[in-house]
């Protein structure tokens, strides 16, 4: 009974989402009709993997590598499904269906996965009860509970319970896992965050820095951080004189929009760097995860300022380097703590910089730290391989 009014609350809600608007108005290929299509030929018989959105199709490629040819993939926004079409060209992917009851098990039948993998922890109710009945086993990779959803789900346990009681929950700590027990889950492992397997660079960008310098890269960065690099690039000359910061901003686009105060090169025009330059700006796609090798102190975007969560850390933790992430880092702080990265205000970064530049023994105990805690870490895939039976 609870199941069909939550599927008759979302119907009516549905003119009200911003990812499915009425009327046929699109947001790229996207019509409030695709999330009520239960086709997908490509999909079948293959391992469902189901991602949010944008951030969440990067963390899974490990996985999706691993499951290279046996998987197919669905996400929620058409954000997303750019994000996942761009990165797995190969991959069969399309939006996940509407959660309403009638829609999801169409699908499934029509589909007939072998298994449905939920990475971090979405909860769709039709989904789940759907899969129960036609016997597909479901298994939430890496996942994760937050504060606030722990205690939505814990109001909703009664709900819930009969939903996920033969789902498997293989999560990424201790605490998540503890948590999706009280929540009613009734086979939970912990395995680790997939976010710590994120592969070496197969192709690696070259760099050439004229004289011996000091060399920060902020990767990522967002409105606001460049700024804050300016700052505390210019802070930092005054104790060394040669500093080179360099700036890959999240988006692209943005680069042309940045006026650093300083003499200024850009990745698109030049692979060498002499030395009268103060900034170098990286506006080409793919390239930062190898250019990090090139730095002294990696210092990573999106987590300085509200609202985005951060990004990645493991990227530059992968070449031994230090990392500093800001307290902004939401969406990788536990990754931040299991590798011992330190996360600093605004006004903290510039005298962090500077002793961890200066002191020899700091900086070589900073880097073997977090790499040393990485290497006990990883292995987050082949754990997740294991769970769900398809190891080898």
């Amino acid at each position: 009974m609870l199941l069909w009014l939550y599927s008759a609350v979302l119907l009516g809600l549905l003119p009200f989402f911003p990812v499915v608007k009425f009327a046929a108005r699109k947001r790229g290929n996207v019509t409030l009709l695709s999330r009520f299509s239960t086709s997908f030929p490509e999909g079948e018989e293959k391992i469902l993997l189901h991602v949010s959105s944008v951030g969440e199709a990067t963390s899974v490629k490990p996985l999706v590598r691993a499951l290279k040819g046996k998987v197919a993939i669905t996400v929620f926004t058409d954000y997303g499904l750019g994000r996942v079409k761009k990165l797995y060209p190969e991959t069969p992917s399309r939006l996940l269906p509407v959660d309403i009851y009638p829609v999801v098990k169409s699908f499934l039948k029509k589909t007939k996965p072998k298994k449905i993998l939920i990475y971090e922890t979405e909860i769709w109710p039709s989904l789940l009860k759907a899969a129960k009945e036609q016997g597909i086993p479901v298994y939430f990779v890496s996942g994760k509970i937050s504060d606030r959803s722990f205690k939505n789900y814990k109001r909703l346990r009664k709900f819930l319970k009969p939903l996920v009681d033969k789902a498997v929950f293989l999560a990424r700590t201790e605490k998540d896992a503890e948590r999706a027990k009280e929540v009613g889950f009734g086979r939970v492992f912990t395995v680790g965050d997939l976010k710590l397997d994120v592969p070496k660079p197969e192709n690696l960008a070259e760099l050439h820095i004229e004289g011996e310098r000091k060399v920060l890269i902020w990767g990522s960065t967002h409105p606001g951080e460049e700024e804050l690099a300016f700052k505390v690039h210019k802070k930092l000359k005054e104790h060394f004189p040669s500093i080179l910061t360099v700036i890959a901003p999240r988006h692209v686009g943005r680069a042309k929009e940045l006026s650093p105060p300083g003499k200024t090169a850009f990745r698109s025009k030049t692979k060498r760097i002499s030395k009268n330059v103060d900034f170098y700006i990286v506006d080409t796609i793919g390239e930062l995860a190898s250019l990090y090798r090139y730095a002294d102190v990696c210092i990573i975007g999106g987590s300085f300022v509200p609202g985005i969560g951060g990004h990645n850390p493991v990227e530059a933790v992968l070449w031994k380097k230090p990392v500093i992430m800001g307290k902004f880092c939401n969406d990788f702080r536990d990754v931040a703590e299991l590798l011992q990265i330190p996360t600093a205000k605004k006004e903290e970064l510039p005298e962090l910089l500077k002793n961890l530049l200066s002191n020899e023994t700091i900086y070589n105990k900073f880097c073997e730290d977090t790499f040393s805690s990485y290497l006990k870490q990883r292995g987050v895939t082949e754990r997740i391989l294991e769970s769900i039976g398809e190891r080898g």
